[in-house]
């Protein structure tokens, strides 16, 4: 597991990577409090993770757009993984309500479709307590033959499953402790759903 996660973290040292969007825009909801300021790193870090294309709708909007949603990412702080602080599985009901409450607003509000990889895409970014559930994690999820493929409750505990049972991500979550747990999770399917495509 390491070794993978270890290929994703080398991305991060290479200056100006857009992979780097991920820790500018984290540390930014972990440090700053003004939501002018926090939507505009939550825009670009989407755009940079590839979320601005055309079919989400989200690419006719400037980043105010999201101002209303760190209002309410900003109420669900306390899910916030920043300092060394891991989600439980005690924490799922809130974290099904966060998922529906930005889906709601994204979708009501500004007819952009919430789908599980640009919500789940908001809460890594943000609060750091989900992988985010795009095609390339996804494709190291089954290659892993494990389960959790979408942001609904079933799929999510087992996610907490597989965190749980995972001696090694213990382990790694002290070395790399600069990382949340669901970080962690993210890179290492990302990492093998990535070489799965290269071979391709």
């Amino acid at each position: 597991m390491e070794s993978i996660i270890k290929e994703f973290i080398k991305k991060n040292n290479e200056p100006y990577q857009r992979y780097n969007s991920w820790c500018h825009c984290y540390d930014a909801f972990g440090k700053l409090t003004n939501s002018n300021n926090l939507a505009l790193h939550l825009g670009f870090y989407l755009a940079s993770w590839g979320m601005y294309r055309g079919s989400s709708n989200l690419l006719q909007k400037d980043y105010l757009v999201h101002i209303d949603a760190v209002k309410i990412i900003k109420s669900f702080d306390y899910l916030s993984c920043f300092n060394g602080k891991d989600v439980i599985r005690d924490n799922l009901a809130d974290i099904l309500e966060l998922i529906n409450q930005l889906s709601e607003y994204y979708k009501n509000e500004h007819d952009i479709s919430p789908t599980d990889t640009l919500i789940s895409k908001i809460v890594l970014g943000t609060l750091g307590c989900l992988p985010a559930f795009d095609r390339l994690f996804i494709d190291g999820v089954k290659s892993e033959k494990q389960s959790f493929k979408t942001l609904k409750s079933k799929s999510l505990n087992r996610l907490f499953d597989f965190v749980e049972n995972t001696k090694e991500l213990e382990i790694l979550k002290h070395k790399y402790n600069q990382y949340p747990v669901m970080k962690l999770v993210d890179m290492y399917f990302w990492q093998i759903g990535y070489n799965l495509a290269l071979k391709t």
